[in-house]
């Protein structure tokens, strides 16, 4: 369920402890990363922040995330091969819808190297230790961050960006628990489709000249009036809030 939250104040703690498992669950995760790491030695297997805790409070429209730290082994595990709620994983994401000036929405292929090559997703990924200060995670920094790193837009800069904010978190209609809680800013773009393509093609010679880490191998444009159509036209895997996101925007 993707629910908006633009109005909304967030608070995410963390607290400096890690998830405890049993050990016949830490054997499986064990040997399930070693298949892993040699399906794709890329990957690496580095701590994760995991939700404990999260409530919203549509009264006084606040969101408390309470959360611990685990390991992207334990996720990945409990994404792909499925663990009792009681010692599941989920992860805190948070990443940004960009929208051209004429009205398409960027996402992004992730390249080989990733754990899921050649799906379909917006920019944006995990919070990690660099966003956390004194307990508390500051998610507009991991925005920020994967904005930057992805697709080479910084978020403060006037000229490329017209307007950004938080607007949306994806949460389970039922009540159980995701493998991943995403929260979602929206950015308007100064540029045209055409001139991300050009600034994102001029960044990929740049990280591919460099050896550094290129996350998207390309990017596809979406009409913000046929999201459904555009993406039904692509054969590749894509994450599962990236329709209805994408069209709870149109439509907002």
């Amino acid at each position: 369920m993707i629910k908006n939250i633009e109005d909304f104040n967030i608070k995410a703690e963390m607290k400096d402890e890690f998830v405890t498992l049993p050990d016949d669950i830490n054997s499986k995760i064990n040997e399930f990363w070693k298949k892993v790491e040699e399906e794709n030695p890329a990957l690496w297997d580095g701590e994760l922040v995991c939700v404990d805790e999260l409530d919203i409070d549509d009264k006084k429209h606040n969101i408390d995330i309470i959360c611990r730290k685990s390991h992207y082994s334990h996720y990945l595990y409990n994404e792909r091969i499925g663990i009792d709620r009681k010692y599941s994983c989920s992860s805190l994401i948070a990443g940004c819808i960009f929208e051209t000036s004429d009205g398409y929405y960027v996402i992004g292929e992730l390249s080989k190297e990733t754990s899921f090559p050649g799906c379909l997703q917006v920019s944006g990924g995990s919070t990690d230790n660099d966003d956390v200060s004194n307990g508390h995670i500051n998610v507009i920094n991991t925005i920020k961050r994967e904005a930057k790193e992805e697709v080479n837009i910084d978020l403060d800069d006037k000229d490329l960006v017209d307007n950004w904010c938080i607007k949306f978190i994806d949460l389970p209609e039922d009540g159980t628990r995701l493998h991943t809680y995403i929260i979602f800013a929206k950015a308007d773009l100064k540029i045209s489709k055409d001139d991300m393509k050009k600034l994102y093609d001029e960044y990929l010679k740049y990280l591919s000249n460099n050896n550094l880490e290129i996350e998207f191998s390309k990017l596809y444009f979406i009409n913000k009036n046929k999201v459904s159509e555009d993406l039904n036209n692509l054969d590749n895997p894509k994450r599962p809030y990236l329709e209805k996101v994408l069209i709870e925007d149109s439509i907002g």
